[in-house]
């Protein structure tokens, strides 16, 4: 009785610890599991180089994006923006200064919410509707849509398929410091250190609640990441194996 009530302990904090370690370290599933078994979707690029993109997603967010724009020109780091069409009215010029400022645009559909459970008439209007909009705030820069992230990060092969027919890539990452749940901002830069990998894409978020948070994290992670020998560059690059 007692072996059997050991190996249940012994089972459960072998569970425990599992699940610890992924939400800590979830770049090595990511990058061991999930990456090869999705080869559609964009997880992370080469790891050849010590090399990382930034995405940031949910914007625009009005003030915090100008704020996000001054920063990342301050460091010169390149972004994609992974914009949701009806947050635009927050800052209807945004497309066009980030443009211009040198960063990626990507689709992030219209609402912030599950694209996996969009039906294919209201995810095709939502992807049209958002880049219609964003086309015309961007004018007169040009924008080539290329970068689509689904609303909460789940995806299935239907989307897939609709997504290859407009030549989008899915882009998901391979950071994600759990910052929508607003953990204290020492953690969300300890995650990055733990998790920084050649190839990695870090995902963080521009939103009226965020933009703030986001903020202060670049100002610690993009200086420490480049102390460690990282570069910061577009995500094209990134994905580019000639590059």
């Amino acid at each position: 009785m007692l072996f059997h009530v050991a190996l249940g302990l012994g089972g459960l904090l072998l569970t425990l610890a599992a699940l610890v370690l992924l939400a800590l370290v979830p770049s090595l599933l990511i990058r061991a599991l999930l990456a090869p078994l999705n080869p559609a979707v964009v997880f992370c690029g080469p790891g050849g180089q010590k090399r990382l993109a930034l995405s940031i997603d949910d914007g625009p967010s009005g003030s915090g994006s100008q704020a996000l724009l001054a920063l990342l020109q301050e460091l010169g780091v390149p972004a994609t923006f992974f914009l949701i069409g009806s947050h635009l009215e927050r800052d209807p010029a945004f497309p066009r200064l980030a443009l211009q400022k040198g960063h990626d645009l990507g689709n992030h559909l219209w609402r912030d919410a599950c694209a996996a459970e969009l039906a294919e008439a209201p995810f095709w209007q939502e992807l049209h509707d958002t880049e219609r909009l964003i086309e015309r705030a961007a004018a007169p820069e040009s924008l080539t849509w290329r970068w689509f992230r689904p609303g909460q990060g789940w995806f299935h092969g239907a989307m897939l398929q609709r997504l290859a027919s407009r030549r989008y890539q899915l882009v998901l990452g391979s950071i994600f410091p759990w910052d929508t749940f607003r953990p204290p901002l020492w953690f969300v830069r300890w995650f990055v250190r733990l998790n920084a990998h050649p190839g990695g894409i870090l995902v963080l978020h521009d939103t009226p609640a965020l933009s703030g948070r986001t903020l202060e994290s670049l100002r610690w992670i993009v200086p420490e990441l480049r102390r460690r020998g990282y570069r910061f560059v577009p995500l094209g690059e990134l994905l580019d194996p000639a590059s």
